[in-house]
């Protein structure tokens, strides 16, 4: 099904950016989800070898962790809690990544970190302001006025069978990411689902790789744009790999629609008055996101989901 959407879904061309523009072909008018032809391909060799080292040298993954010692840069609480996400992550940033010792460095460079930095600095250089601006048209606003320090994330994922409950099929809750846009490539295993309908999940074929859209944008273009909830599914026994690219506003910017356009549908009055700044708002959806990875405990953690509270608060 999914495959026939992306099929059926109308190209839209970006203006001219630093590399020839991707084929973007958005999988519906609703929720800005596409799927991107990129010469950019992620190397899952290297992340591979890199999970697989920091799985044997847990010294190394200390050492790690201790360069952010305020959210960890290797999570991996599915190892002991069967009711989280069941996978292991590793989150890089450039500032993260200039917090890490030269000789750890020396140390995970030839088990894949290099080669996995220079896949994400290359992709941020040469696709990220030609998918901005094919977003900008969408949402009838010049959205890189709100992204002038390239507010990015890195994040590995490793869909492993080795976690607390192996026969769950849980491997990334269901969710709709804070930022502007992230960039999700897959190894090939299928998994990654797409909520086209309340309730009605659409598979993803493993082998594509997608742009999703997330709070911000719909904030930016006062809801022109539609944040594409999503899952991952996981088959027991398959190890799935996935890398993906998270692209903010600058943390200081103030979420309100950009421009003179009224929103197509009533905001808070929180966001029209631009009470709330980006590095707030990803701090309340990120509480959400570290209890459902199991990082982070919380007082009432079933009383809303992560949308719900968001909803609440954007929509009020």
């Amino acid at each position: 099904m999914a495959t026939n959407i992306i099929n059926k879904a109308t190209p839209i061309a970006p203006p001219p950016g630093p590399v020839e523009a991707p084929a973007v072909s958005f999988l519906s008018y609703k929720s800005t989800t596409a799927s991107v032809n990129l010469e950019a391909k992620a190397p899952f060799s290297a992340i591979q070898a890199l999970f697989d080292y920091l799985h044997t040298h847990p010294d190394d993954v200390a050492k790690l962790n201790a360069t952010y010692p305020h959210r960890g840069v290797i999570k991996t609480a599915a190892l002991h809690k069967t009711e989280s996400d069941q996978k292991f992550t590793i989150d890089l940033s450039p500032m993260r990544n200039s917090r890490i010792p030269e000789a750890l460095r020396e140390s995970l460079d030839p088990h894949g970190l290099a080669e996995v930095l220079d896949f994400f600095n290359a992709l941020s250089a040469q696709y990220v302001p030609t998918i901005l601006s094919s977003l900008s048209i969408l949402a009838g606003t010049d959205l890189a006025a709100a992204h002038t320090s390239y507010n990015m994330n890195y994040r590995l994922c490793d869909y492993n069978p080795n976690t607390a409950a192996p026969d769950s099929s849980n491997g990334c809750g269901a969710h709709t990411d804070y930022g502007t846009f992230s960039i999700i490539f897959q190894d090939g295993t299928p998994g990654l689902e797409l909520e086209e309908t309340p309730g009605t999940w659409v598979p993803v074929p493993g082998d594509a790789t997608v742009v999703l859209t997330g709070w911000c944008a719909v904030i930016l273009s006062g809801g022109l744009v539609s944040a594409a909830k999503h899952r991952v599914r996981r088959a027991p026994g398959v190890r799935r790999l996935s890398a993906v690219l998270f692209v903010a506003p600058d943390l200081y910017v103030k979420l309100k629609p950009l421009g003179d356009s009224q929103p197509v549908r009533p905001f808070s009055e929180t966001i029209m008055r631009g009470d709330l700044d980006v590095e707030t708002f990803k701090d309340v959806m990120g509480k959400r996101w570290r209890y459902r990875e199991g990082n982070e405990e919380m007082d009432n953690a079933d009383s809303l989901s992560q949308d719900n509270e968001i909803e609440n608060m954007v929509w009020g």
